[in-house]
């Protein structure tokens, strides 16, 4: 069971607002809402940067004011983070039936993996972020690489996840994909790109996920 993490396991989106305006502030440019930077999560942490910058900003000053939000990002990721209510029990119970789950996420590699550690210890047998900018979802290669490590075929994988980069991802690699729809991208979004109704909630993840494993 392939899991993303931004929306999906863990509720992030107050502390990475918080860095992204840190970071923007110490440009003089203006900040950003909570729900303009969740509309602009999903494609990794440089997409994130040139959708925050007015105008988005030219690619030297993106990744520019990118390493002062990754710094300000990871002196505070876990001020206001928390794992959605249930995931770490249905990962558990997931577990218990013999199914191995990982998480695939947009998120920088030195974040995330210490952060999911953090709140669920080794309840996630892999955890694998961006190493570099072109290893990001929508494109399978990581999703892929970390099957074949694990010795599943995508035939026996599911991806859940709350993103278009989730939905392009699982279509990219042949997964079967399980949206959730208490997330960052807005329900009728994402039923509309896939046909299948987002999740509401943990419990109906959980009871979906238990009927397919």
């Amino acid at each position: 069971m392939l899991f993303d993490l931004d929306g999906t396991i863990i509720d992030t989106i107050g502390d990475i607002a918080a860095a992204i305006n840190r970071a923007l502030a110490e440009y003089g440019f203006p900040p950003r809402s909570v729900a303009e930077v969740q509309s602009f999560l999903g494609n990794g942490s440089l997409m994130l940067m040139r959708r925050a910058l007015p105008n988005g900003g030219s690619d030297e000053l993106c990744r520019e004011v990118r390493e002062v939000f990754r710094r300000e990002y990871a002196k505070g990721m876990l001020d206001n983070t928390r794992p959605y209510d249930g995931i770490a029990e249905l990962v558990a119970e997931l577990g218990e039936r013999g199914v191995v789950s990982a998480v695939i996420t947009n998120k920088d590699d030195k974040n995330a993996v210490p952060m999911v550690r953090h709140y669920f210890g080794d309840l996630f047998t892999c955890v694998r972020g961006v190493r570099a900018d072109n290893d990001r979802k929508p494109s399978p290669e990581v999703t892929l690489s970390v099957l074949s490590e694990l010795g599943f075929s995508v035939e026996e994988a599911v991806f859940v996840g709350d993103g278009m980069a989730d939905l392009g991802v699982a279509r990219n690699a042949g997964i079967d994909f399980v949206p959730v729809g208490y997330g960052y991208t807005p329900p009728q979004r994402l039923y509309e790109e896939c046909g299948i109704t987002p999740l509401d909630d943990v419990a109906a993840l959980r009871k979906r996920l238990l009927e397919i494993t």
